[in-house]
């Protein structure tokens, strides 16, 4: 009888897409798994969250998943949780297998001492034997691990994934309707999407801005318009509503590590207007077919993206339906499975 081979995995909190991954992939390998924090933002309190624990309790706990664990998965490099599992590694025989799942993208700091700091960590932690590489995409995600030391073979993409069966596809409209999801900060570059927008031939289209944060009553009275719609806050069927009946996506942030709200579209069938600093755009929409990317410092760029989304109409059916083909089809929990069963099967193996 084969030796059972024992999987935890450590979330910072249950966002909803990580309560998804846990019910379509880790709950059916037989995975255990933990959360640091009970709460998250869309999302329910869940029970028993360690870091709701004394500190006691906390280091028994770790103690206990540590030494009835053969591979820990990890979410992120900086959490004490992690650097407990690392410092019971370094004065143990058996040594438990280390993968650290993470969405960073590669980002050199300017500042010599942090850049210093951040390089000491990550290459003590990256080229321990014991570690593995989980990174969300095979991009500048990858190279993350690659420039601190990890070596290639270590690196295995457990790819952003979320429920795409959540998603219905769109339907016609006769508006083409523009699409805004995320939180209303600075960094979302929403003033931009705005004012391209005003820019288009105004007749027979909107926009709809979905969320909430410290800019939304200030630009919800500025673009007081009635081809532009501030919907608030929106989760669950609301939101997977408000996809259907939009027709394509804009995302323009000035820095986004990932961008989920991309695989929400997609799955939908929209075409994505993506900022050059988005981390899904590697391996969602280059050279995939399913969407433009802008540069959001050069003027003019957005409102030229927005203008062939909404005029050529060939190319953005084919987008439509590349989009939806592709999450459907690929980026989706199949091929987070076969990836971490691949390293499963390796550790087993070695």
């Amino acid at each position: 009888m084969e030796k059972r081979f024992n999987i935890i995995v450590y979330f910072v909190e249950p966002a909803q897409y990580t309560l998804d991954l846990i019910k379509n992939v880790h709950d059916k390998i037989g995975a255990k798994y933990r959360f640091l924090k009970s709460t998250s933002t869309a999302s329910r309190e869940i029970e028993n969250a360690l870091r709701t624990q004394s500190f006691f309790s906390q280091i028994r706990i770790l103690y206990k998943d540590f030494r009835n664990s053969d591979f820990i998965i990890f979410n992120g490099f900086y959490k004490r949780e992690l650097w407990f599992f690392v410092f019971l590694n370094l004065f143990s025989r058996n040594k438990v297998q280390i993968g650290l799942e993470s969405d960073t993208l590669l980002n050199i700091p300017k500042n010599t001492f942090k850049k210093s700091l951040k390089r000491f960590f990550l290459s003590f932690l990256f080229r321990k034997d014991f570690m593995y590489g989980f990174p969300g995409g095979f991009g500048s995600h990858t190279n993350l691990f690659k420039y601190y030391g990890m070596m290639d073979n270590k690196i295995i993409t457990f790819p952003m994934v979320i429920d795409n069966s959540k998603f219905q596809k769109k339907e016609d409209n006769s508006i083409f309707t523009f699409l805004f999801v995320g939180r209303f900060i600075k960094i979302k570059n929403i003033n931009l999407i705005l004012k391209s927008f005003l820019k288009l031939p105004q007749e027979k289209i909107q926009i709809n801005l979905v969320g909430e944060g410290d800019l939304f009553d200030e630009l919800s009275a500025r673009y007081n318009k009635p081809n532009i719609l501030f919907l608030g806050k929106q989760y669950g069927d609301d939101l997977v509503n408000t996809y259907k009946n939009a027709d394509c996506l804009i995302l323009a942030s000035k820095s986004d590590q990932w961008g989920l709200v991309v695989n929400e579209a997609m799955a939908s069938g929209l075409p994505v207007i993506s900022s050059k600093f988005v981390g899904a755009n590697y391996d969602l929409i280059e050279n995939k077919d399913t969407g433009l990317i802008f540069d959001p410092e050069k003027e003019d760029d957005l409102t030229k993206k927005m203008l062939e989304m909404y005029q050529y109409k060939v190319q953005y059916e084919q987008f439509s339906n590349n989009a939806y083909n592709l999450m459907h089809n690929y980026w989706n929990y199949d091929l987070y499975r076969k990836q971490l069963l691949s390293v499963v099967e390796k550790m087993k193996n070695a």
